[in-house]
């Protein structure tokens, strides 16, 4: 069984390492946490992480930066190893589906749920993605591997490793505090098994748990329990999302079952009716309804929050991939055939999305920016100290988030100062507050002759702001050459 579960493994990772380095994604949010990362190493100390688009006060744990300047002390500021560390960091995440599938039904569950985990699309979209939401995959499957030991095997540490899992995904997301009614209500359905607790376990659980959200008690108590006020503030109602829910639930069936939206709906009803009856008509009640609410668990924060993302949902889908796993595996009302039948479509949907998406790196339902590769930064970066001829050069960005230089600042210092042996100037003074070191001249006149535009992709910048960017760069430049790497332009241009 280990050979098998090795290789799967290495399915996984092949699967996670198609198209590398390519089409590593390194947009503003990378830079600024790999800033972050790197001031880490010189001494800041932090106790929150990067911020959050939810909301400017709230901001998840700090612990993702902490691994990424482990990484970069390791080896060095490179992005790409950063984003090959992602992809390891996922791949094992077979390991612990092949745990939970043993442990609520047989081996053999657990060795097909394994494989469908291997050649997820979600997952390697996830592992594609470097921030600090995608790290909560692992977390969240411990979360409910503890959970499984505890209600499945009576082992009291089970619950010791759910308050573990937690306690890292909150670390990761504060979305994820949505786990705990989740756990509440499959402690429910199960009340006796609650009774095996020691006062022991159930003051280790609390010590874990609080240990690994320590910095967000920390920080509330040095901020001013903002976060607190924020969830807790009068002005805050909370809104059901039923569109936003549904949306989600479509989106597990299209990117995990069948890329086609028109028969979603079609399969969500299928599902239903094939759970009904295992738990109506089977002796697995308890196991289906486990996988349940592990499913809906993933469909919560959409519900309450309104918002599309993905990595609000991390690992929901593997409650799928166990359910169908468990339907090839039953020898009844010929079930094994619809369900060997499902299993090898669900392979053949999830490998097909690998092939069309992830050559272009993270999708649009996960990147404001799709096509910011570091393969075609590097590119990017390379024609432009070539052109310069070893001379002082000036450069500037049409870049999201607008003004801001921290993304072309990292890539110039890590690829460009190392390759090339020296920086440019920025040709404006950047927004104050944001990561960056490169040096700048606010007054054009100051500025070397040769000069380079770089137009990074427009999704999401208003035409006005591109109309403006480019007649500005005109009164004091004109266009030489223009060359595209991918989505991303750059102008050389030279003084008027």
């Amino acid at each position: 069984m280990k050979y098998i579960l090795f290789l799967i493994f290495v399915i996984a990772l092949i699967v996670r390492f198609a198209y590398f380095p390519q089409n590593v994604y390194f947009a503003y949010d990378q830079a600024r946490d790999s800033f972050f990362a790197l001031d880490i190493l010189k001494g800041d100390i932090r106790i929150i992480g990067p911020p959050s688009a939810a909301s400017p006060i709230l901001f998840p744990g700090p612990l993702s930066l902490y691994l990424y300047s482990f990484i970069y002390l390791v080896f060095g500021p490179n992005p790409e190893i950063l984003s090959a560390f992602f992809r390891v960091y996922n791949a094992f995440g077979v390991f612990l589906v092949f745990l939970i599938g043993s442990k609520l039904f047989d081996k053999r569950i657990g060795v097909l749920g394994s494989l469908l985990y291997a050649v997820s699309y979600e997952q390697s979209q996830y592992a594609l993605f470097m921030s600090h939401q995608p790290l909560a995959v692992l977390p969240v499957l411990l979360f409910y591997l503890g959970l499984t030991l505890f209600l499945f095997e009576k082992k009291a540490k089970g619950i010791i490793l759910t308050s573990l899992g937690l306690g890292l995904a909150i670390q990761f997301h504060f979305v994820y505090i949505f786990l705990i009614p989740v756990m509440l209500l499959i402690l429910l359905i199960i009340r006796k098994e609650i009774h095996n607790l020691r006062v022991k376990d159930i003051f280790i659980s609390l010590g874990v748990f609080l240990l690994t959200t320590s910095t967000y008690i920390i920080s509330e108590f040095k901020f001013g329990f903002r976060m607190i006020s924020y969830f807790f503030s009068s002005s805050k109602v909370t809104t059901v999302r039923l569109k936003e829910a549904l949306f989600a639930l479509e989106r597990f069936m299209h990117d995990s079952l069948l890329a086609n939206y028109s028969y979603t709906l079609f399969l969500i009803a299928i599902l239903v009716i094939i759970t009904v009856f295992f738990i109506v008509k089977t002796q697995y009640k308890r196991q289906i309804l486990f996988l349940i609410f592990w499913f809906l668990g993933g469909v919560m924060p959409y519900l309450l929050s309104g918002t599309a993302n993905y990595y609000y949902s991390a690992a929901a889908t593997v409650s799928l991939f166990l359910f169908l796993a468990f339907l090839v595996s039953r020898k009844e009302h010929n079930l094994p055939l619809i369900g060997t039948i499902l299993y090898f479509g669900v392979i053949v949907n999830n490998l097909t999305l690998i092939m069309k998406q992830n050559i272009s790196g993270p999708n649009r339902d996960i990147v404001i920016q799709p096509g910011m590769l570091i393969s075609q930064e590097k590119a990017a970066l390379d024609y432009i100290y070539l052109s310069a001829d070893g001379k002082p050069f000036a450069v500037r960005s049409l870049s999201v988030p607008l003004d801001i230089a921290t993304t072309w600042s990292y890539l110039f210092e890590w690829y460009g100062k190392q390759k090339y042996g020296y920086l440019p100037i920025w040709s404006e003074k950047p927004a104050e507050g944001f990561p960056g070191n490169l040096p700048y001249f606010s007054e054009r006149s100051r500025l070397p002759d040769t000069q380079f535009a770089i137009i990074e992709p427009t999704v999401g910048i208003p035409e006005r702001y591109i109309l403006e960017f480019i007649n500005e760069e005109n009164i004091f430049t004109e266009v030489e050459e223009e060359k595209s790497f991918g989505t991303i332009t750059v102008q050389k241009r030279s003084r008027i």
